[in-house]
């Protein structure tokens, strides 16, 4: 067709790698900007991720609401006009020259807000009529509503542009500024929006725009990322008519879009029954769940407080699934402290989640850590992380396609956009932090059930971004559900009070005095709290017993063992566990096959195969043969979520709540006297006994008073007057009465019931300084939904997000374990199992690197460059071992150790 050529076909918007012959060598701008506008517009069209309900709250709806997102999305790259930007490639004519003078020093999105702020018709002579019908003056109104709609559009990499300054007209030329003007012209005779509402100049739309702005911004990211796919949105270099462009562009994007996993439907609930088969009786927690009144409007907070065993979990899930099909949500996230709980987590809810949702639909669920079980269609679709083609043009200005690549191959991300996520919790805080692509999580989270299960796990710094995202949650209309074995009254507190501010409630009252188990639910219709009974099963009384030194612990576990017991010692630090495991090694007293080492430092597919083993030794249905005489040495990775049953249990002194639960573990279920369970009480095994190792009682306890055995406890928790005030009430108690005693205990540790040591004074108010601190960091850290998605929405720069966390304790590398191959090559350790590097890693804080890193076996610099850019990973660490996952510093047995001592390298 002739034509004649308008200037703004002079610039490309996505460009091949010089490398790959491959097809056209480019892709004009106006025909990107219209591929990303055609994912926004058919998005609008099918309510995908329910953004139609999300402009129909701001009074677009039908083709309005569509042709807006059009237009809006089609502004996306209009920073690409600048030359600076495009003399990032070198393309021969027809294409814009390069001008030596013009730098690019500032993303192309920043340069994007700053060019539409130079565009916008103000009435100046220079300026171009975007909106023709309107004045001058009445544009003059809106200049401050478009810019938060241009903030959303240009912000499309995952952050907010930044303010503009002088600098940006340095990435011009006046033709470029004149090009751009000419297409922004020529979309809006393509997305006719000529005037604009007046509503939009009312304050309470403008606040409501800012609120829904965060989510907006999320779904221009996504449809950037489909709109940058070649293999939908192939390269066309010759100009054509917008208009009939526009045409092509809807028919890519209506495929593209179509093979995207389809939503599915949440099934009726019909009874508990369907959800756990096995359950012939409900516990009074679970018959809670099943009854409890949900018809209240808006969004609803659930806490659930009960003991061990007492069936939490599927109580959670029948409450889930009844607010699913009451319509108060579309999918499900669960939220773990641990990647070891989030695991265990999976493992039993790997066959549920199917049935929350209708027989036709193919729910899609993800493990934040990877996944064999993930759904055939979610994993294969255009999700999927493969080699880019593209230019990756800057390292200031990553392309669409690696950053879409970057973040599906790391499966925890991946898991906010599944159905059904199950993960840490820290996926869910870093929608509300300033981190990169938040807004995509926030988009994920939408319409979603949050069941957050072991709160009490939580530091002060934790807690108050959790607070933080229970109010986003809810001002975006989410219901959540808590589970805690116990919460201290203070913590419930600051729950109910960030909910009921993020969904607009009246400042609850809970009660100053709970009773034990405890239901709290929060709703439109108010505050609703109760008592809960506790079924007979799960009563229990276990006596403390006190060692001081750790060869008392040792006669322990040999006895157990030549009693043919099961017996489990809980120490606090990596380093002390491979100490004691080591030891009973090289004693030689007890066959190695009957020993078992379980901590945080093995990779995720060793670390799943070590669980399964802890659960076939010591699960429910462990064979009675599997349980004599075996012994497991672990740390905290056991004391949550995980259904395994100890005769004998020993702990290092530790705060009380998770001393209760690491006791939940001892002597779990019914047994007889040969370890087969039982359907009903009594248990024939001798009374439960926690032996505590800790030191000697100092009624007035001193710095240091933790001595030498418990070194590690003392830095691990810091608040010495907590274990102060657990050995005090322990010791008062002489054992741990569930449910009586939980309240007391938990209370009278953290709410400082009575008075720590002088000694003790010092450390005590450092800890509740620390706590003030960290809980103003974690604020600090948090977004200003009100604000909207804009620079100033957080007090921390947006840039800066390798200095803040989603824990305020020291930061961590990843290390993956990789072995080379015949050509050189670095291979997984998982092999060829799903998400292999995934499965392949281990986090280890950053001091433990910079003490052991350069001692290990590690791959030459052009490897480990070539390993970071191929898979995302800018900062991971690499280390060489064996093709069957031995080094000296790795073993599948010992985990990740340093350099392995010889005596003890001759046991592995």
């Amino acid at each position: 067709m002739d034509m004649e050529v308008p200037d703004y076909y002079r610039y490309w918007g996505k460009s091949r790698k010089s490398n790959d012959t491959s097809g056209k060598p480019y892709h004009l701008l106006p025909y990107h900007c219209l591929d990303v506008a055609a994912c926004g517009y058919i998005m609008v069209k099918e309510n995908r991720y329910g953004i139609a309900s999300v402009l129909a709250d701001l009074n677009l709806k039908g083709e309005e609401a569509a042709t807006w997102i059009g237009f809006l999305f089609a502004c996306h790259d209009i920073g690409k006009f600048a030359r600076g930007f495009q003399g990032l490639v070198k393309h021969i004519p027809p294409l814009v020259p390069p001008v030596g003078r013009v730098m690019y020093e500032i993303r192309h999105d920043t340069l994007g807000f700053w060019l539409w702020r130079q565009l916008f018709p103000d009435g100046s002579p220079d300026k171009i009529a975007i909106f023709p019908e309107e004045t001058p003056e009445k544009l003059d109104r809106f200049i401050y509503v478009l810019d938060s709609w241009f903030k959303i559009s240009t912000g499309h990499h995952g952050r907010p542009p930044e303010n503009p300054g002088d600098r940006c007209a340095l990435h011009f030329t006046p033709d470029d500024i004149i090009a751009a003007g000419n297409f922004v012209v020529a979309l809006n005779k393509l997305f006719p929006f000529h005037k604009l509402p007046e509503l939009w100049l009312e304050k309470s739309w403008r606040k409501k725009l800012k609120q829904q702005s965060w989510l907006l911004a999320g779904l221009i990211t996504l449809a950037d990322w489909v709109g940058s796919n070649e293999d939908y949105f192939s390269f066309e270099s010759q100009p054509l008519p917008l208009q009939q462009y526009w045409q092509l562009a809807c028919q890519r994007a209506q495929y593209a879009l179509s093979l995207l996993p389809s939503p599915s439907i949440t099934s009726s609930y019909s009874g508990p029954g369907t959800l756990f088969p096995f359950i012939k009786t409900l516990t009074p927690l679970q018959q809670c769940a099943e009854t409890l009144d949900i018809s209240d409007s808006g969004p609803q907070l659930i806490i659930f407080e009960d003991v061990t065993g007492a069936g939490k979990t599927e109580a959670a899930m029948i409450l889930a699934h009844r607010l699913l099909s009451a319509e108060k949500g579309k999918g499900l996230y669960v939220g773990l402290p641990t990647m070891a709980t989030a695991n265990a987590m999976y493992q039993r809810l790997g066959e549920v989640y199917r049935v929350l949702f209708s027989k036709e639909s193919r729910p899609s669920l993800v493990l934040a850590h990877g996944s064999s079980r993930m759904s055939a269609k979610f994993s294969d679709s255009l999700w999927s992380p493969g080699i880019t083609k593209y230019r990756d043009y800057a390292e200031i200005d990553d392309s669409a396609s690696r950053e879409c690549h970057s973040w599906f191959a790391d499966s925890r991300k991946k898991a906010l956009l599944a159905e059904v996520g199950i993960g840490t919790v820290d996926q869910l805080l870093m929608a509300v932090m300033p981190f990169a692509h938040q807004s995509l999580r926030l988009l994920g989270m939408r319409d979603k059930i949050l069941l957050l299960d072991e709160i009490h796990a939580y530091d002060g710094y934790m807690i108050r971004l959790l607070e933080g995202l229970l109010w986003f949650h809810a001002a975006q209309g989410g219901s959540a559900i808590i589970l805690s074995a116990t919460l201290p009254a203070s913590l419930r507190e600051k729950l109910l009070t960030a909910f009921s501010s993020g969904a607009g409630l009246s400042q609850p009252e809970p009660k100053p005095e709970a009773a034990y188990p405890w239901l709290t639910h929060l709703s439109s219709g108010g505050l609703h709290e109760q008592a809960l009974e506790t079924r007979e099963e799960v009563r229990r009384c276990v006596a403390v017993d006190w060692l001081n030194t750790s060869e008392r612990a040792l006669t322990i576990i040999y006895q157990a063992v030549a009693a043919g017991e099961c017996i489990c010692w809980i120490r606090n630090t990596v380093d002390e566990a491979l100490s004691i495991f080591r030891r009973l090694l090289s004693e030689g007293k007890i066959p190695p096959d009957n020993l078992l080492l379980f901590h945080s430092r093995f990779a995720f597919a060793d670390r799943t195969a070590i669980e399964d083993k802890t659960l076939g030794w010591f699960g429910k249905n462990a064979p009675v043969g599997q349980r004599r005489g075996k012994v497991l040495i672990a740390t905290q990775v056991v004391e949550q979520s995980l259904d395994i049953d100890m005769d004998r249990m020993i702990s290092d002194l530790a705060p009380v709540d998770l001393l209760i639960q690491r006791a939940g573990r001892l002597q779990r279920h019914i047994r007889d006297r040969s370890g087969r369970c039982k359907s009903s009480l009594p248990d024939e095994r001798e009374p439960p006994v926690l032996h505590i190792l800790a030191p000697e009682w100092q009624e007035q306890a001193e710095p240091g008073w933790l001595g030498e055995e418990l070194r590690g406890t003392g830095f691990v928790y810091s608040d010495h007057a907590c274990l102060w005030r657990t050995q005090a009430l322990l010791r008062q108690y002489g054992q741990i009465r569930m449910p009586e005693d939980a309240r007391a205990l938990v209370d009278g540790v953290y709410e400082a019931a009575f008075p720590a040591p002088g000694g003790l004074e010092k450390i005590e108010m450092k800890v509740q300084g620390d706590e003030l601190s960290s809980r103003a960091i974690a604020k600090q850290n948090l977004l200003q939904r009100n604000k909207g998605y804009d620079r100033q929405s957080s007090d921390f720069a947006w840039d800066k997000e390798r200095q803040f966390s989603t824990r305020l304790g020291e930061p961590g590398v990843d290390v993956y374990l990789a072995w080379l191959d015949s050509e050189g090559r670095l291979q997984p350790l998982a092999g060829e199992e799903d998400f292999p590097w995934e499965r392949s890693r281990i986090q280890v804080r950053t001091s433990w690197w910079r003490q052991h890193g350069d001692k290990l076996c590690q791959p030459e610099e052009a490897q480990l460059a070539a390993f970071r850019k191929d898979n995302y990973r800018p900062e991971a660490q690499v280390l060489l071992v064996s093709e069957n996952g031995e080094a000296e510093f790795y073993s599948r047995r010992f985990g990740l150790t340093g350099i392995i001592p010889a005596r003890a390298a001759g046991n592995v």
